[in-house]
Parts: C-alpha cells; structure tokens; sequence
C-alpha cells in the first residue's frame, strides 16, 4: 500500500543520524522521490535474489532480515526496528540484497533508490564518509555475532543475545518471539523457554508474556556470557 509520508509529521530521514548533514528541505526532496509503502505480516519487501538497487529506512514495525539454507533452515541476520537501515553496504556497487526482508506484524518503510543516494553523495560528500561509518558500524555488530555464535553453551548463548540485541536497540526491552530468537542464535525453541526461564530466576531479565524480555541485571548476562566454556 502506498503511503504518502509528506504528510505526515515528521519525515522518516529525520531518525537517521545518515542524514543528518541534510536540510529538512533536502531530506523532503529525497523523500518526495522515494516509495513509502505499509505491509503485512507475511508480506515479502524483498528477496534475497533481487537486485540491490535501494536502501530501506523503517517508518515503524519490526522487520526480519533472513536467508535459508538449502535445506529450508532459517538465518536471522537482524531484526531492524523503527528508524533503522537497511541496503546502504550495497550503494558502492552490490549485485543482489543477499538477504530478504519479512515484516513481523504491520510495518511501513521508505524505499529509496541508490541512483538518488548516489546523486547525494555527488552533492554532499559528507553523506558518503556516514555511510561508511554505518557499514563499518553493522561489520562490528556481525563480528559481535559470529562471536556469540561460537559460543556452545546454550545458556551463556542467550545471555550473550540479550547483551547484544539490547545494545543494538539501545534499549532495555527486547521485543522479540521465541521462535525468532532460536534462528537467530540457532538454538531449539524449547531451550530458549528454558534458558530464559533460569534468567528470570536470577534476576537478570523479567519476561512479559511471550514476546517481551526486560533486561534488568546485565552484569549478571555478562558474567554468565563471559565466563562460558
């Protein structure tokens, strides 16, 4: 569904630290050439096959970027968020998104077009040293993951997950399903359950129903992740 958001009261390149550099007046020019489109839970924004050829800011919603083994096993590689990223590592020349974006419930985006963004690099050569602040940003957070990921025991995993998706969103509740977290960090559903039960024990984490987890204590998550085998 479209969705004009040059009506709305406020713009959705204002939450980007990228465009910062940018007038309001700028950032309405950039905005008027983009799409603004709202989708569904189950929609697709994007396959991983399609060609790389817009970056994609989050207006709201939660938004799964996946990919799936030859085998039909899911790869969570993130979950953005409202004001979030996604496409700028390929505006330097990427082939294909490598990845496909499914919202989780109702969520709208800003799609806009790299030929546009390149244009503004063109114009503002500030605009392209941010995007590769953010890329270099992103390399960090996939290296964070790798790490965690190399972790074997379950429940220092889970820890390590809650540290690092809570500095991602730079809050302390995590919004996220079960099912979710176990493609993220590759551990089976029912573990997850347990795990974050024995968090709660501790006092580390307070969960809310089945989609909401309070991080309360890190020190606690950091000792259990750091101290693993």
């Amino acid at each position: 569904m479209e969705y004009n958001c040059m009506t709305c009261n406020h713009l959705c390149t204002s939450k980007i630290a990228l465009f910062e550099p940018l007038s309001v007046e700028e950032q309405k020019e950039l905005i008027a050439k983009a799409q603004h489109l709202d989708y569904k839970r189950g929609d697709t924004i994007f396959h991983e096959t399609d060609t790389a050829d817009k970056i994609m800011i989050v207006r709201y919603g939660k938004i799964k970027i996946n990919r799936y083994s030859f085998e039909g096993k899911e790869y969570v590689l993130d979950i953005l968020v409202d004001g979030d990223i996604y496409g700028e590592q390929n505006i330097f020349g990427g082939k294909s998104f490598g990845a496909n974006a499914v919202p989780l419930g109702e969520a709208g985006v800003c799609l806009i077009s790299q030929s546009d963004i390149q244009a503004l690099i063109l114009k503002r050569p500030e605009i392209g040293v941010k995007i590769l602040n953010v890329v270099g940003e992103k390399l960090s957070l996939t290296n964070e993951l790798v790490r965690l990921l190399s972790v074997n025991d379950a429940k220092a995993r889970v820890a390590g997950f809650l540290l690092l998706r809570s500095s991602r969103i730079k809050g302390k509740t995590i919004e996220l399903t079960r099912e979710d977290i176990a493609a993220y960090i590759n551990i089976r559903r029912e573990t997850i359950s347990r795990k974050l039960g024995e968090l709660q024990a501790e006092g580390a984490i307070k969960l809310e129903g089945n989609k909401k987890i309070h991080v309360q204590n890190t020190d606690i998550l950091r000792e259990i992740f750091e101290n693993a085998d």
